[in-house]
């Protein structure tokens, strides 16, 4: 069995996408991952009006961001403005968001493209005037899977997102919670409403409709433990076998916005015995691993003893993280569908 890899745990965490520099952070690598590397608005197929309407805001968002700015003498400098996309999984938020920085024809070093985890952890790593420099000179910020979970980083987005607006940054967002309703029943919500509302009043929210195309996908369940063991002697590239259990293992001793790392090299997963997962802090970990994966286009062939829609346990599964829950089932499912790297579809 090919161990998971691992971070080298002597070298500083996200190495060289968040570490200070006498110049700031360097963030050029924050861009579309791969599985969104060549995205664009005509490959975009609505299956509702509103994915349509959708599309063309962004479109227009993405284009105003780009244009010159440049006030008469007597004028403010331009604020940047907010555009929030809200649906439920599978109606293509994270599609529109990387099809925007394809289409602006900023240069790479006025945008930046970034999950909101890992906005989060490079805001804790930099500080409040180690981020306002290394993201002076930012035009367009689209961040992915907006969600406000405790009081640390509602406090820092906020201070993080006023400072952005008045450089002139605009930013797009996706989210599965409409904007003032984030937090709510993840912590003490009503005692940060300020702070929520404050950001929510900084965007215009565009909300998605529509089924999660990717629900045809669910039917075929896991990978037959045959057809998986073959899947793994046909694959090219590297691929990463081991249990549920394993898998757990490694999750567990990384913060998640490591998995980039624990996934370096890795071109495919074979994952056995995945089985319900007890408590919701490991449910959470796996959500972040599955979202990373699959940006990542990592190839995957799984099975389990019961059906993937029982990984989550019913104690916690239609809780306040039930959007997460059901958004990591419908990306496995996809992945499962996907061609292993060197093989066929499942």
């Amino acid at each position: 069995m090919i161990a998971f890899r691992v971070p080298d745990p002597r070298r500083p965490a996200v190495a060289d996408l968040a570490a200070p520099s006498p110049r700031g952070a360097s963030l050029e690598s924050f861009v579309p991952p791969p599985r969104f590397g060549a995205t664009d608005f005509a490959s975009y197929r609505p299956t509702d009006p509103s994915q349509a309407t959708a599309r063309d805001r962004v479109a227009a968002f993405a284009a105003d961001a780009a244009r010159p700015r440049r006030p008469a003498p007597w004028r403010r400098p331009r604020s940047g403005v907010g555009l929030y996309l809200d649906g439920g999984f599978g109606v293509g938020k994270t599609h529109l968001l990387a099809a925007a920085w394809h289409a602006s024809p900023l240069p790479d070093a006025a945008k930046r493209y970034l999950s909101f985890q890992e906005l989060v952890f490079v805001l804790g790593v930099l500080g409040r005037d180690g981020a306002a420099e290394a993201f002076d000179g930012v035009r367009l910020l689209c961040l992915d899977e907006f969600e406000l979970d405790d009081p640390g980083n509602t406090l820092l987005i906020a201070t993080f997102l006023r400072g952005a607006f008045a450089r002139g940054t605009d930013v797009l967002t996706t989210s599965n919670t409409d904007p003032a309703a984030q937090g709510r029943g993840r912590f003490a919500a009503q005692d940060f409403r300020r702070e929520i509302q404050g950001i929510a009043d900084r965007f215009e929210v565009v909300r998605l409709e529509g089924p999660d195309h990717r629900a045809g996908r669910r039917e075929g369940g896991w990978t037959p433990p045959d057809a998986l063991d073959a899947a793994v002697a046909e694959a090219a590239g590297t691929v990463a076998v081991g249990t549920g259990a394993d898998l757990h293992a490694v999750l567990e001793r990384h913060h998640p916005v490591r998995y980039r790392d624990v996934l370096a090299g890795v071109d495919a997963l074979a994952l056995v015995d995945l089985a319900p997962i007890a408590s919701q802090n490991e449910a959470l970990r796996f959500v972040h691993f599955v979202d990373k994966a699959y940006d990542l286009g990592v190839g995957l062939r799984a099975h389990g003893p019961h059906p993937p829609d029982a990984l989550f346990d019913a104690r916690y599964r239609e809780g306040a993280y039930a959007k997460k829950h059901h958004r990591a089932l419908s990306r496995l499912a996809e992945m499962l569908a996907d061609p292993f790297p060197g093989g066929a579809a499942r």
